[in-house]
């Protein structure tokens, strides 16, 4: 064993001589080989580096992605007529809860129903016979399974035959078990910016344009549901705060508890809006809604709720009121105007406004209307005019149309939203 062991290291020795005269034999081949591993052992290394400087340049180009397709898109798709039987039988069981009180269903059909408005519902019930009519017209929402639904109804008030038309939009989302239920409360100022922007499309305007016209004259033709319609609204008023004044509770009152208050009440009256044009005041965020009066064109109130709907709700007159948020714009707390004194002041009816629309020249839309070809609602539409805006007046008709020209076009709108 130890002569085999002497006769390894002896061949060893000896390959270890014929290496070392092979590289002295061939030094110049040697180094070049060398100094190739060694450039391909650099190459591997800077490679190295670069592929993760290049990963990391493509995670960042991913995240701005992904955080860019969190802007919603907004679509210009039409609206589509009662197309999805799911959203149209929440819709149903959601009235007609309504129409019975029963603020327990709706509490489960609908997210945001608090103790005052479960007694707005319960007093609104003995007013409302039942509500006939139901039609769902409906955008895509901003995320999967999200829809904007502008719900046409008809309603039917105790005492009356009448089926008076109304329109409210709702933020439809699809809940963990799979139902559909209205979503009063997003959480999302993105979601609530895109259910405003699709809330002034061309086919809602029209639709909404339309339900008025439609409400205004049935009011015009039976003047006692008209006057009756106006009562109502007070009576709610009276109604529902006497039911308030009946459930407080007086808390017990601790120095935290008056500075919080105080704290909450000063940055309540920071939120002031004021008016961008004359534009009526209704009773709840519809356009069939009872109406309260008319904002005047840089009037200010405080503003109590910014609605996803295109709504606002505000202060007017020491009650609770709408008026749709394009109408109005932001203004500093600390104005001093006196809202109060401007907002009591006689306004006109919807006939009276009509009559005093002008017979010709220039005038002034009171509300975004459309410019029709011919005077009807069926007509085609030429454009939308948006409130503010002026246009000529080259005649006016007894059937409550006025032939105008606007922007070069000429075309008819409904007088009474001209002054």
């Amino acid at each position: 064993m130890a002569e085999k062991w002497k006769e390894f290291l002896a061949t060893l020795s000896e390959w270890a001589k014929d290496v070392k005269t092979l590289i002295k034999d061939n030094l110049k081949i040697f180094f070049i080989i060398l100094g190739f591993v060694v450039a391909v052992i650099i190459a591997l290394v800077v490679t190295t580096v670069l592929a993760k400087k290049n990963k990391e340049a493509v995670d960042v180009v991913v995240e701005e992605t992904v955080e860019a397709e969190e802007e919603y898109v907004i679509p210009e798709d039409p609206m589509e007529e009662d197309a999805y039987p799911e959203i149209n039988d929440l819709m149903k069981k959601y009235y007609n809860a309504a129409a019975n009180g029963d603020a327990d269903t709706i509490s489960t059909l609908r997210t945001g129903v608090d103790d005052k408005e479960i007694i707005v519902i319960q007093k609104k019930a003995d007013y409302v016979s039942s509500y006939p009519v139901i039609k769902c017209y409906t955008k895509k929402g901003p995320v999967e399974d999200s829809f904007l639904v502008y719900v046409y109804y008809e309603v039917k008030i105790e005492g009356y035959e009448e089926q008076i038309p109304g329109l409210n939009v709702w933020y439809v989302c699809r809940n963990d078990s799979g139902s559909y239920y209205i979503n009063e409360d997003p959480q999302d100022e993105k979601v609530t910016e895109y259910c405003k922007v699709l809330s002034v499309q061309d086919d809602v305007v029209d639709l909404s344009n339309t339900i008025n016209v439609k409400f205004n004259e049935i009011m015009t033709e039976n003047t006692e549901l008209a006057a009756y319609m106006d009562e109502l609204a007070v009576q709610m008023k009276v109604s529902v705060g006497e039911e308030l004044a009946k459930a407080e509770v007086t808390p017990e009152v601790t120095p935290e508890v008056v500075e919080e208050e105080t704290e909450e009440a000063e940055v309540q009256t920071e939120k002031k809006v004021k008016a961008t044009t004359v534009v009526n005041v209704r009773s709840s965020d519809s356009e069939g809604a009872d109406k309260l009066g008319k904002a005047q064109e840089g009037q200010i109130f405080t503003l109590l709720e910014d609605k996803l709907n295109g709504w606002s709700k505000i202060e007017f007159e020491g009650q609770e009121a709408y008026i749709k948020s394009e109408f109005l714009e932001p203004v500093g707390g600390s104005s001093s105007t006196n809202t109060e004194d401007t907002a009591t002041k006689d306004q006109p009816t919807d006939e009276e406004a009509a009559a005093a629309s002008p017979e010709s020249g220039s005038a002034t839309v009171k509300e975004t209307i459309n410019l029709r070809e011919k005077a009807s609602t069926e007509s085609n539409k030429i454009t939308v005019i948006y409130g503010g805006e002026k246009l000529e007046v080259l005649q006016k008709n007894k059937d409550g149309w006025s032939k105008v020209k606007y922007n070069g076009k000429t075309g008819y709108v409904k007088s009474e939203f001209l002054e």
